[in-house]
C-alpha cells in the first residue's frame, strides 16, 4: 500500500470511529432502537461527516491559534487540554445540529433547541473522551507519522 493511502486510510479510520461512535448515540438518544435506526444512524454519520470533514480542520487550526494566542505561557500540556475541551464542544455542536435535522426535520425554535441540547449533551462526554485523546496522544503520534512517511 503507497504511503498516501496509508495515511487515508488512518485518516478515515480514526473519522469512522470517532463519527460512528458519536452519531450512533445521538441517532439512539434521539430514536432508541428501532426498525429504523440503522438507516437513521447512517444518514446522520454521512451527513455528519460531509459537513465536519471539509471544515473541522479550519476549526482546529483557529482553535489551535486561539488557544496559542490566548494562552501563550501556559504548559504545552495545559494548552492542549483546552484545545480538547474546545474542539469537543464545537464539533459536538454541529454534530448535534446535523443529527436533531436529519432526524427531524426543521423544528420551531424551541423544539429545536430542547432537542439539539438533548443530543449535544448524550454524546458530550465521549467527545470530551474522544478530543482529549486527540489532542493529547494521537495528534502528536499521527504527525509524526504523517510527517515521516
Amino acid at each position: 500500500m503507497s504511503k498516501m493511502l496509508q495515511k487515508i486510510a488512518i485518516i478515515a479510520s480514526l473519522v469512522t470511529v470517532m463519527g460512528g461512535t458519536l452519531t450512533f448515540v445521538m441517532t439512539w438518544r434521539n430514536l432508541g432502537f428501532g426498525d429504523d435506526f440503522m438507516m437513521s444512524w447512517l444518514s446522520t454519520f454521512a451527513l455528519c461527516v460531509l459537513c465536519i470533514a471539509p471544515i473541522g480542520g479550519v476549526i482546529s487550526y483557529l482553535v489551535h491559534r486561539l488557544v496559542d494566542g490566548t494562552l501563550p505561557n501556559v504548559s504545552k500540556l495545559k494548552q492542549d487540554l483546552v484545545f480538547g475541551l474546545i474542539m469537543a464542544l464545537i464539533m459536538e455542536s454541529i454534530m448535534a445540529v446535523v443529527t436533531t435535522i436529519n432526524l427531524h426535520g426543521w423544528l420551531a425554535i424551541e423544539a429545536f433547541i430542547k432537542q439539539w441540547g438533548v443530543t449535544f449533551l448524550a454524546a458530550l462526554p465521549m467527545g470530551i473522551v474522544f478530543s482529549m485523546l486527540m489532542s493529547l496522544v494521537i495528534k502528536r503520534r499521527l504527525t509524526a507519522y504523517l510527517v515521516k512517511a
